[in-house]
């Protein structure tokens, strides 16, 4: 990337998925801000399925490397996709406007997308495809040998796929799967709850909130990786890798061809990981994908990357991007330095009031510019999700715990307790200048800090993401549609529709549709609330600026100096 201009694709973050052959794994993994969607529009960058695998670039286009006896490594020459996941031998992929398109063998009409459908996800089993929704709805398409296809009528948020079942996971952490069940794969333990879930192909696992995980089916109980804190999980045919808080890749189970022997390395650390029949791969924090295993087809014949979309954060007068090789560029007002930002290699980035943060791979946080009321001084430790407000953070472990930094006048540093239950912790943790917002474990959100305007007054039901602006609050259900709650925000329209991404900024908000376009609304002084024309995979708003990232990578700001 020209470091002299920060609009150009970078290295993104994102979910995945997997899948598998006769007697293939299949699997959906995703990276540290976990199965349930953060909000921001992190999508699927790399999918390994029975003997190939595909990854999308930073300019939106599929690779794919491997068997290609049917040609499902070979994708389509146009367009640009937003999420990929591949089966037996047969790949789909999802366009930035949320239509489906599938290539390779269409035996059992695993090709045959259902028309008129817009998609947030897709799942890959063996012969059958799922896709979930906005609103969380699930439509199957494919092989039907045990009813794999035929979804309850339940909303989802979350969606992986086995050879002969899928499974789908609730706002509240509950899981729910359909199809075979001869091998136990599709029987969830009772009084679970999940923030992730992956399907192998015939056994399943789960991460919990604290970051320990559970895998049930096959007789592959232990295929899980202990003493780690996980943020990922990949389930293969007969072995199972996660990824924990600390950017490191432990596997158990199968390891007949190396598919669960990691390549050891001080240095590497991963942002996404992913497993295939007996092949697994995993996503640096430089955009590089790396694979083990099995090599029979070529599956450990990656092409050169970067792969992955990238991200950017706005901030007060400035804004900062994260490039393809994991370091960080960042443009505008540089008063107090942040927009001066360290060298390293990082895996997210965030912007506010005059000061800039990131989080490396190995989790550590790092901020710099303005730091007045500490805010940009983040805690120390290892941290599996970041969020940026506009005068201080919030971070969480990965393992329940958390840490908030910057001004704390209205205790806007200080999260709601929790119930002790087992089980029951937060997922998501957001402030703003004097309020802050959390969603829980089950679905449910909190709020906390200063009230007088009920910008802490969070209305009833299951949430995807909340953001605080200066005296408001806005959230993005789990079906899909928007809210606002708290000062003269709560007297403006949200925009109709279906969502997958929301930012909020001091005086207004936006949020991505599933078809890819933008929406804003809320104070337009400066023009902020008026968005250019196209599809995004990521949004930032911020005072009087928005950014956004494009379906093809690039990058594009708007609104005005403050």
């Amino acid at each position: 990337m020209n470091k002299g201009s920060m609009w150009k694709a970078s290295l993104g973050a994102l979910w995945l998925a997997v899948a598998g052959l006769a007697w293939v794994p299949t699997a959906l993994a995703q990276t540290s801000s976990g199965a349930i969607p953060d909000g921001r529009g992190r999508m699927v960058a790399l999918a390994a399925g029975g003997n190939h695998s595909c990854a999308i670039r930073q300019d939106g286009s599929v690779a794919c490397w491997g068997s290609n006896v049917a040609g499902e490594s070979t994708p389509p020459a146009k367009g640009t996709f937003t999420a990929v996941t591949v089966g037996a031998y047969h790949s789909c992929g999802l366009h930035s406007d949320g239509v489906a398109v599938c290539w390779g063998d269409n035996g059992f009409g695993q090709l045959k997308v259902p028309s008129n459908t817009r998609f947030v996800a897709l799942a890959s089993g063996n012969m059958h495809v799922c896709g979930l929704s906005a609103s969380g709805t699930v439509a199957c398409w494919g092989r039907d040998i045990a009813g794999e296809t035929r979804p309850p009528k339940q909303a989802f948020v979350a969606l992986t796929a086995g050879a002969e079942h899928t499974c789908g996971l609730r706002a509240d952490g509950v899981a729910q799967c359909w199809g075979s069940n001869a091998n136990g794969g599709a029987t969830v333990p009772a009084y679970e709850r999940f923030t992730q879930m992956t399907a192998g192909s015939f056994h399943t696992c789960g991460v919990r909130a604290d970051g320990s995980a559970i895998c049930w089916g096959n007789g592959l109980a232990g295929s899980v990786p202990t003493g780690q804190t996980l943020t990922a999980l990949a389930a293969g045919d007969e072995h199972t890798c996660g990824l924990n808080v600390g950017g490191t890749v432990a596997c158990g189970g199968g390891n007949n061809n190396g598919q669960s022997r990691p390549p050891s390395s001080r240095t590497k650390r991963y942002i996404a990981v992913t497993a295939g029949y007996q092949h697994t791969c995993a996503l640096t924090v430089d955009g590089r994908a790396i694979c083990w295993g099995d090599d029979t087809y070529g599956q450990l014949k990656v092409p050169s990357g970067p792969f992955g979309m990238g991200t950017v954060a706005a901030g007060y007068a400035h804004a900062c991007d994260l490039d393809a090789d994991g370091s960080l560029v960042c443009s505008g007002s540089n008063s107090s330095g942040e927009a001066t930002p360290p060298a390293g290699s990082f895996a997210d980035v965030g912007a506010g009031g005059s000061f800039s943060c990131a989080r490396s791979a190995t989790g550590t946080l790092a901020c710099w510019g303005f730091n007045d009321s500490g805010r940009a001084s983040p805690p120390s430790g290892q941290y599996a999700d970041m969020r940026v407000g506009s005068l201080g953070g919030c971070a969480l472990t990965g393992a329940g715990g958390y840490g908030c930094w910057g001004l704390n006048n209205y205790g806007q540093n200080m999260p709601t307790l929790l119930p002790i239950w087992v089980g029951v912790h937060y997922r998501q943790l957001s402030r703003g200048s004097f309020h802050g917002c959390g969603i829980v474990s089950d679905g449910s959100a909190r709020c906390w800090g200063y009230a007088g305007t009920s910008a802490t007054t969070v209305p009833g039901g299951s949430w995807l993401a909340i953001g605080e602006g200066d005296q408001f609050s806005c959230g993005l259900r789990s079906n899909g549609t928007l809210a606002c709650w708290g000062g003269a925000m709560a007297a403006t329209p949200v925009p109709a529709g279906d969502f997958k991404a929301l930012s909020v900024g001091e005086e207004h908000a936006c949020a991505i549709r599933d078809s890819g376009e933008l929406a804003c609304w809320g104070s337009n002084a400066h023009g902020q609330a008026t968005p250019p024309a196209g599809r995004f995979i990521h949004v930032s708003a911020s005072y009087t600026q928005t950014c956004a990232v494009r379906d093809d990578g690039s990058r594009t700001c708007w609104g005005g100096s403050p």
